[in-house]
């Protein structure tokens, strides 16, 4: 059932890059950050599938490049829920809780629940991070790939409001380490 999802999410080929890259992002934080190998596996899960619930959602809404109206958010901020209800059962509670969470933030404005701090599962928080690192750094319907440097700084203003300003750091340490090209960031990583 669960490589049935997974061969699902493959027939959009950006999707599953997306959580290939993310899933190697989310991965070298949680190193950085000591987590178990168990851990560090269900991570890199969670992250592969993170957006699954998006191919039950409306595709002309999805790949909109405009701004999306009040309704069509409405449509796009139920893939978390939907991602949820299509993994639940079939991995580790775990993963499944981080696919419904990805997009809390760590100040509570975020959806589904409004989740804050804490309260939002660390491997949800990791993934946010990663994940914004490479929505901003990549190619999108509605905007071209932007610098690293400034996925950094938009990441790092938005630390302790939309993003666990733990995990923030994380990334500006590796981001330190290994220099700041996307390409070379995300591969040195993986």
């Amino acid at each position: 059932m669960l490589d049935g999802l997974v061969r699902r999410l493959h027939t959009d080929p950006g999707l599953a890059a997306h959580g290939s890259r993310v899933a190697d992002l989310a991965g070298a934080i949680g190193r950085r950050m000591d987590l178990s190998q168990e851990r560090l596996r269900r991570l890199k899960v969670a992250c592969t599938l993170h957006d699954i619930g998006k191919i039950d959602v409306d595709q002309a809404v999805l790949f909109k490049p405009g701004p999306l109206e009040s309704e069509e958010w409405v449509e796009i901020r139920r893939h978390p829920e939907l991602g949820f209800d299509m993994v639940r059962g079939l991995v580790h509670p775990e993963i499944a809780d981080t696919v419904l969470a990805h997009h809390e933030r760590f100040d509570g404005l975020g959806y589904p629940y409004g989740r804050s701090g804490t309260e939002i599962p660390l491997l949800a928080r990791i993934l946010t991070v990663a994940d914004a690192f490479d929505a901003i750094t990549s190619d999108r319907c509605y905007q071209p790939a932007l610098p690293v440097e400034y996925a950094l700084e938009e990441i790092g203003l938005h630390a302790a409001t939309q993003f666990d300003p733990e995990v923030v750091d994380t990334l500006e340490n590796i981001a330190s380490i290994v220099g700041f090209s996307a390409r070379e960031l995300t591969s040195a990583v993986a």
